[in-house]
């Protein structure tokens, strides 16, 4: 059964992204506050989301998103090609899981990424992996959608990452009540079709996504941005 873990929208200043170049908008989603020191590791092609509600009633353009991934491998690489991939879903399939509707219409798929070791970006177990508007507009890798239509206040963000080779590790940072919007505190799993799961601690993915009500056009700076993922270097501690 679901838990009851929505949480109430409140009002935050925002983050700054250490070293990006991005069009900016207003803070729909907002939840990098209260690290819980919990992970949740991955398996080889294993797509895990979130549905999320955003701080907004209105549904806005997205103008670029990040999120905190976490791998306890302390090298310049992985050992295998370790890729991501990353999907937002809107929750409109006309089937639901125990009355829960499941991730349907695609709204935006980045293709597969070639994903570095947090530690060859920032030293730590931990790096954000950083969306601007030209990754979102054109996609990123092999596959892509690229996003132009309105970000639905209700939807679900998910992630896949392949090609792990012997002592690779990876997973999303877990962390508390989001500042901007809310989730349910538990995360969608594609198996043999989409199913609900819940942990002993709720699940809450350390994510931000901004918007803008009107079409958002890049600019100089952002095309110039690092394109496809950039990673910016949060300071976390070494987790053991």
């Amino acid at each position: 059964m679901r838990a009851s873990f929505l949480n109430t929208i409140g009002a935050v200043a925002g983050i700054v992204l250490a070293g990006a170049m991005l069009v900016r908008g207003d803070i729909l989603y907002q939840n990098t506050t209260v690290d819980t020191g919990i992970n949740l590791n991955f398996a080889n092609n294993q797509q895990i989301g979130q549905q999320i509600w955003l701080g907004s009633a209105t549904p806005e353009y997205l103008t670029n998103f990040s999120f905190e991934y976490y791998s306890p491998v302390q090298a310049a690489n992985f050992n295998g090609n370790v890729t991501m991939d990353v999907i937002l879903y809107a929750n409109d399939s006309p089937y639901a899981f125990h009355g829960y509707t499941i991730p349907g219409t695609i709204l935006y798929n980045s293709g597969a990424i070639l994903l570095a070791t947090p530690f060859s970006q920032t030293g730590l177990t931990v790096a954000t992996a950083i969306f601007d508007l030209s990754d979102l507009l054109n996609g990123v890798g092999p596959g892509a959608v690229g996003m132009t239509q309105l970000l639905p206040t209700n939807f679900t963000f998910s992630v896949t990452f392949s090609g792990l080779g012997n002592g690779d590790s990876v997973g999303l940072e877990n962390y508390g009540y989001p500042t901007v919007g809310g989730n349910y505190g538990d995360y969608w799993f594609y198996g043999n079709g989409w199913e609900l799961l819940t942990n002993a601690t709720p699940t809450s993915f350390g994510a931000e996504f901004t918007g803008s009500t009107t079409i958002p056009e890049p600019t100089v700076l952002a095309m110039g941005a690092l394109g496809a993922v950039m990673i910016a270097g949060f300071v976390r501690r070494y987790r053991k």
